[in-house]
């Protein structure tokens, strides 16, 4: 695995901050922002689209940095940053993955949701999932941290996130349901382990993989799918395993090769978590 400042210039957030203290994974604004900003666009024209043309049709000037930050902050919004050109490039070629993208790509960059979605995920399928009971794990994962006021907040942005994604059925009362993992969601979780430094089996062990509700065999046979479309190559002789994303590698060894401090995009942005 690699050191804590190699995950950070490579677009991961390793310290504690989360835009589930105020927000969801805001699914909807960003499927709107891709179709408006280009793929290759850079990090600039989505700020100006989201401050400028308000292409997220918010109220106020206010509202519009807000909401700017809060996507930079989950998605990085920045072709220099590797996990969010992972996500655009699978976005992009996966229409039914994107929901399990934006979470993947979240996971990776706010603390609470990736900490607390395992434990969620965890829970047998058909069990209800109560805004109380989320509480309750938070205040067993940080005793004392936040504020109730924080913590229901928080508890319900989770909630509220992975029911986005298809986790959770029910608008009040939200229950845990199967999601069948898309093939573009599992090639994107197997990028972020081979960010991290994974290879070979370890990369389907990866905590990215885990929240895709599958077995190993299913990761494999969807990968395998992934490698059969281009979108990755995979190599698999009896059970060792090599994985590849030649598409995504350059920019990738690139930063690796920067001797720079990460962009702002790439550093950590806290919030007041009272």
């Amino acid at each position: 695995m690699r050191d804590q400042t190699t995950l950070k210039r490579l677009g991961f957030m390793t310290q504690q901050g989360s835009t589930h203290t105020a927000r969801t994974l805001m699914l909807s604004e960003l499927n709107t922002l891709f179709d408006h900003v280009a793929e290759e666009a850079g990090k600039a024209e989505y700020q100006a689209a989201i401050r400028d043309a308000n292409c997220l049709a918010k109220r106020s000037g206010r509202t519009r940095q807000l909401t700017a930050r809060h996507l930079a902050d989950l998605y990085g919004l920045d072709p220099a940053n590797p996990i969010h050109a992972g996500l655009r490039y699978f976005w992009s070629r996966d229409e039914a993955a994107r929901p399990q993208l934006a979470l993947l790509a979240a996971s990776a960059r706010d603390s609470l949701l990736r900490d607390l979605a395992p434990t969620i995920l965890a829970k047998p399928l058909g069990t209800s999932i109560t805004r109380e009971s989320v509480e309750e794990a938070i205040e067993r994962h940080w005793s004392g941290r936040f504020s109730p006021a924080t913590r229901k907040s928080v508890a319900q942005n989770i909630n509220s996130s992975l029911a986005q994604v298809g986790y959770l059925l029910g608008r009040i009362k939200k229950v845990r349901v199967h999601l069948e993992p898309a093939t573009g969601a599992v090639a994107y979780a197997l990028y972020l382990a081979w960010l991290q430094g994974g290879r070979g089996e370890l990369l389907l062990q990866s905590p990215w993989c885990k929240l895709l509700d599958a077995s190993q065999d299913r990761l494999l046979e969807l990968a395998a799918q992934a490698s059969a479309k281009g979108w990755m190559v995979m190599r698999r002789v009896d059970n060792v395993i090599d994985i590849d994303f030649p598409a995504l590698a350059p920019l990738v060894n690139q930063v690796l090769k920067t001797d720079v401090p990460a962009t702002a995009s790439q550093q950590e942005i806290f919030h007041e978590q009272g």
